[in-house]
């Protein structure tokens, strides 16, 4: 049982690994492309959490960190600081969360918290660089948020 764990996480790893290396965002049309994965990959976490599959939430999460790591690459790219430091910071709350889903008991308190922290991570970013489109809901960078 522990070695099936052992190597289902280190295959989540590398996946992420994977898609992490792939793909260097410098676009505001490749930004929101990344970002539409998120989204998906963040709702099915959290409905995995929800129900207890903590191994299929981890799946998911992998998924929304590997776009992630794409998506701070657009930031890195035009030089905004301020949001490099919240995608990093995004990272480093999904990083929290896995290893918060991945414990060898998981603890659902601290699950919970390490996904609102998260959450509340997209969100301070969300408000700052991201407008919603009232018509779509959807997202695109906020006009004259970068040069050129």
């Amino acid at each position: 049982m522990r070695r099936m764990l052992i190597v289902a996480t280190v295959m989540v790893w590398l996946g992420a690994l994977t898609f992490a290396q792939g793909q260097k965002v410098t676009t505001p049309e490749e930004y929101d492309k990344v970002m539409k994965r998120v989204g998906p990959a963040m709702q099915a976490a959290g409905k995995a959490i929800a129900s207890g599959a903590y191994a299929d939430a981890r799946k998911e999460l992998a998924v929304a960190k590997a776009a992630l790591t794409d998506a701070g690459t657009f930031w890195t790219h035009h030089k905004i600081a301020e949001a490099e430091k919240i995608a990093a910071e995004a990272l480093s709350k999904a990083d929290a969360l896995d290893k918060a889903l991945g414990a060898a008991t998981v603890d659902p308190a601290a699950v919970k918290a390490a996904q609102g922290e998260l959450q509340a991570t997209c969100r301070t970013c969300h408000t700052a660089y991201r407008v919603q489109d009232p018509a779509t809901s959807a997202y695109s960078i906020k006009p004259g948020t970068i040069k050129g």
